[in-house]
């Protein structure tokens, strides 16, 4: 997980970005993996169209 936190003036920015699996999406063992960006609070989430197999996924790294 990324974070970056910028204040110019009286505003204050905020960004993180992380990644995940969805475990119950699974097929035949690969996971598809998703990315959500938070900026200000507002988040979004996107499929990468990328698949890692399950048992390779570490979740404290959030990385494959």
């Amino acid at each position: 997980m990324f974070n970056l936190k910028t204040t110019t003036m009286q505003s204050q920015t905020t960004f993180s970005l992380s990644f995940w699996i969805n475990a119950t999406r699974a097929i035949n063992n690969y996971s598809p993996v998703y990315a959500r960006i938070t900026v200000n609070g507002q988040r979004s989430e996107i499929s990468l169209k990328r698949n890692v197999l399950f048992k390779e996924w570490d979740n404290t790294k959030n990385r494959g």
